[in-house]
């Protein structure tokens, strides 16, 4: 951590302190989203790449009643030196993580979206599916990246995924991480689900952007069928589905209905490793080639039951000639068990430009290879540790991210270690704020506005991980049972032993400490 964010970090807990509130807003997210496997594939070109999480809408036309203001986060900037054509574009990420506009030369290319599920499917997201309970007679788990859709009953304004941290960590790109959700709120509860959603998306220049999920699986049941990604495209900008053939060149391929199963699967291993949308089959035509790999590498192993496909179809249908839903589906499908405790990672590219710029690309840089999967250990030695201050203000119990190097009361790991489980930040309806394992441990629906979900505190040890005598404290032990909510008494959870709290700054000292702080920034 740089001394600038140490010295952010300070400033804010005392302000904090002051106002005896409970310290959120100041938890640095680098670490937390930092866990992302290296990509040996290198930016090229000259351009700028910008975000702001400042307000900044597309201006694309989307559906009746839709209001982006209520979906954006952060807007994402491509700007290629010498302006050439088809390589400029604009991303814009959504409050659950998810990619919900890109703006190329032809316009905007996700779908203007429906009124019953704004920006909850018609998007570019992870989606993961608990197919077990299907199996079992009842309707199997959907947990979307992005959020529900609205019912009318359950949801009747659009809802997201709990947004628990996201900034620009690495080089050219910006990172989210968000608690994934149960699309349909009349399906199965949310418990006993649990799945983090980690996404990093990066500028690679030319046109080309990485984009790089990672599930971590905190909750009691398996996931084991996964898009990713899950996205389309507007069918009035580009109607026409270009699949790679091995060994070089493309197929056209008819767009029917996305029910239309049987013929709108393709194989991976029987492509080239990428397909794209496009406005047709010339060199000039324009359009957006998704890549994810031609092969499946890890087909031998136990959690990889079957293998990866391509799938496309038309998301709606036409009314004299008009489109009712505007949305040609595309989705990338790997069945892979991901169990309690596992982290699994999967990138793909995005590229756009026009077929000749697309096919050129792919192969020159090798993008096809550079599409990767595989389920990722993480020990506690190879997590970074975020520290931690209780304050008990007469019973008001606040936790105040410490510096580093700096006495804490306790620790968390900032990467899910193999079998950790989160700790969340969340305050109920009135304001007060909690601390729980449980993100459901104040309601069991994120979106009935009895939990609001402030950030993660990192990660913490079920009793059957940790080791009693280790460098470890009993969270029940250390919190008040009030502010911390044990859900289940039959595990004990442990957080790092800490070091000794800081003796207790005077209020008058405090205080000359912020009028001195003022002052400087006045200077400045």
């Amino acid at each position: 951590m740089s001394l600038r964010s140490q010295s952010r970090i300070t400033l804010l807990a005392i302000s904090c302190y002051l106002a005896f509130t409970p310290f959120a807003s100041a938890f640095d997210d680098d670490d937390l989203l930092s866990i992302f496997t290296d990509s040996q594939t290198s930016s090229q070109g000259d351009f700028n790449f910008s975000t702001t999480t400042a307000t900044d809408l597309s201006g694309s036309n989307w559906g009746f009643g839709v209001d982006e203001s209520a979906v954006y986060h952060a807007a994402l900037k491509h700007q290629q030196a010498g302006n050439p054509a088809n390589r400029e574009w604009e991303l814009r990420v959504g409050q659950g993580g998810q990619i919900y506009s890109i703006r190329s030369e032809v316009g905007e290319i996700v779908p203007p979206q429906s009124l019953g599920r704004p920006f909850v499917d018609e998007v570019f997201q992870s989606i993961s599916v608990d197919t077990s309970l299907r199996d079992n007679g009842g309707e199997a788990a959907f947990y979307h990246q992005a959020g529900y859709y609205s019912d009318g009953n359950n949801v009747s304004q659009p809802s997201y995924a709990p947004l628990l941290a996201s900034g620009a960590v690495d080089a050219n790109s910006y990172s989210t991480l968000s608690l994934a959700v149960q699309a349909d709120t009349n399906s199965t509860p949310q418990q006993p689900g649990g799945l983090l959603n980690y996404q990093r998306t990066r500028d690679l220049g030319d046109g080309v952007i990485e984009i790089t999920h990672s599930i971590y699986n905190f909750g009691e049941n398996t996931v084991d069928f996964h898009n990713l990604p899950w996205g389309g495209v507007r069918k009035t900008e580009f109607d026409n589905m270009l699949v790679s053939n091995p060994g070089g060149g493309f197929t056209d391929r008819t767009i029917l209905g996305f029910g239309d199963f049987e013929n709108q699967v393709e194989l991976a291993e029987n492509t080239g490793g990428w397909a794209a949308f496009t406005e047709g089959t010339s060199g000039t035509d324009r359009g957006i080639a998704y890549v994810f790999g031609d092969t499946d590498t890890h087909i031998g192993e136990d959690w990889q039951t079957n293998r990866s496909s391509w799938r496309w179809g038309d998301g709606g249908g036409d009314i004299i000639g008009l489109p009712v839903r505007n949305f040609n589906v595309g989705t990338f499908r790997r069945f892979i068990e991901v169990n309690p405790g596992d982290l699994f990672e999967s990138r793909y590219f995005v590229v756009l430009g026009d077929v000749d710029h697309i096919e050129s690309t792919i192969d020159a840089r090798d993008l096809v290879g550079a599409a990767l999967y595989d389920k990722v250990s993480i020990r506690e030695e190879d997590s970074e540790v975020l520290s931690y201050r209780i304050v008990d203000d007469n019973g008001s119990i606040s936790v105040m991210e410490t510096a580093v190097g700096q006495p804490s009361d306790f620790g968390t790991y900032a990467k899910p270690v193999n079998g950790s489980q989160p700790m969340f930040l969340f305050e109920d309806a009135s304001g007060r704020q909690f601390l729980s394992v449980d993100p459901y441990a104040l309601s069991e629906f994120p979106y009935d506005g009895e939990t609001v979900y402030k950030g993660l505190l990192g990660f913490v040890l079920p009793s059957e991980i940790a080791d009693g005598d280790g460098p470890y404290v009993d969270l029940n032990s250390l919190l008040p049972g009030d502010y911390y909510l044990d859900t289940n008494p039959d595990v004990t959870i442990f957080a790092l032993r800490g070091t000794a709290a800081v003796p207790e700054t005077s209020p008058l000292i405090l205080m000359i400490f912020g009028l001195l702080h003022s002052a400087l920034r006045r200077k400045k």
